[in-house]
């Protein structure tokens, strides 16, 4: 079984990293040939996502263009191709639909509610090539649509009946849980994120300025992005894959705060489940999959005014022994619902779903150099 992957970043970004790049060593192990390209490499990353930098993302997008034509080429030689997000995120969806007619089937997998616009931090003079219409388009044109929630497959529906829902996964391997929580001079309330997505925590601007006055030691650290408040003891760090575990484990408490709209409900918890992962407990906005993820007051709290914030905050500064009851709790039922010997073999029953069906309703399709039962 040959399956070509193709995304928008390299495995530093999150959704290609959740979504595909680290489910790959399992389908390999399964028996799959995995070949799986960027749009944008790993040495062009940075710059994509910094603001201006204009001429060197209209290369960027030139060459990867360049590239979707290769991969278009050379997509009979597989037995599937996977799009994530979409082959190339401008314009009409023109490799989609050529590839429609390649005879390959085609899997569209989106985790956002990218059919609802949000204005680009990074690159908002490419604002207006990016139509929310195309989202249903590519979904239409694909032979099954794979998303991580519900709310994304009821919007999937409206274009395509065949639709399923693989959560993301979370590598148990890589991010483990840190050490027991102690009461200690300094509690650290952790955000990670990005530069695009920091404004959210102004949602919470008022609990985290009562929390830093009514606990002297307690300061927050925005990690991959930039925030500031008075009166909110902040202290500012760069993300790095790298040393990402270690900066999640450098946590006594993480949040995600989220803004009360229909976006929100498309969001996968990518930041909460994280914080279960390794060891930290979370504070989420109780708002769409957070719902399903996180067991208030058992593997995580949920919260929706500022009055909520400051409570389930405070719970926490509070009790290192509450800390490590909620951390045990939510590592042990990410490893259940969530670990890659979960998730992977549901993407591995998708696929060769996927191509079976394909292969039955068109009976001259040759395939790429597997087959289904391979």
């Amino acid at each position: 079984m040959r399956v070509l992957f193709l995304v928008q970043y390299p495995r530093q970004a999150p959704s290609p990293r959740y979504r595909v790049y680290q489910l790959v060593p399992w389908l390999e192990e399964a028996g799959f040939e995995c070949d799986v390209e960027p749009l944008i490499g790993e040495g062009d990353y940075a710059a994509a996502r910094s603001a201006g930098k204009y001429f060197d993302k209209s290369r960027m997008l030139a060459g990867g263009f360049v590239r979707r034509v290769s991969a278009l080429l050379r997509a009979r030689k597989y037995d599937l191709v996977y799009v994530l997000k979409g082959a190339f995120p401008y314009g009409p969806p023109i490799i989609e639909q050529l590839l429609r007619t390649s005879k390959v089937p085609v899997i569209f997998d989106f985790d956002d509610a990218i059919h609802i616009h949000k204005k680009s931090v990074s690159h908002r003079f490419l604002d207006y090539l990016k139509s929310t219409r195309r989202v249903g388009q590519v979904a239409a044109l694909a032979s099954r649509v794979v998303v991580p929630n519900e709310y994304l497959a009821d919007f999937a529906r409206e274009f395509n009946s065949a639709v399923t829902i693989v959560p993301e996964a979370e590598n148990t391997d890589r991010l483990v849980p840190r050490q027991a929580h102690k009461n200690g001079s300094k509690i650290v309330i952790g955000w990670v994120g990005s530069s695009s997505t920091a404004k959210y925590l102004t949602l919470i601007e008022g609990a985290l300025r009562t929390v830093c006055d009514r606990f002297p030691n307690v300061v927050l650290r925005v990690i991959g992005g930039k925030f500031e408040s008075e009166g909110v003891r902040t202290e500012l760090v760069d993300w790095e894959f790298e040393r990402e575990v270690q900066q999640f484990h450098d946590l006594d408490i993480g949040t995600m705060p989220l803004p009360l709209e229909e976006w929100s409900k498309g969001k996968s918890g990518c930041k909460l489940r994280q914080y279960m992962a390794a060891g930290v407990p979370g504070v989420g906005t109780a708002i769409g999959y957070n719902l399903e993820l996180v067991e208030h007051g058992r593997t995580g709290f949920l919260a929706t005014t500022q009055d909520e914030w400051v409570e389930c905050l405070s719970k926490l500064i509070e009790s290192a022994e509450l800390r490590n009851t909620i951390a045990d709790a939510a590592r042990r039922d990410v490893e259940q619902r969530f670990a890659i010997n979960v998730i992977g073999p549901q993407l591995e029953a998708v696929i060769r779903e996927t191509v079976d069906d394909f292969r039955a309703a068109t009976p001259n399709t040759v395939g790429g150099a597997g087959s289904a039962a391979a």
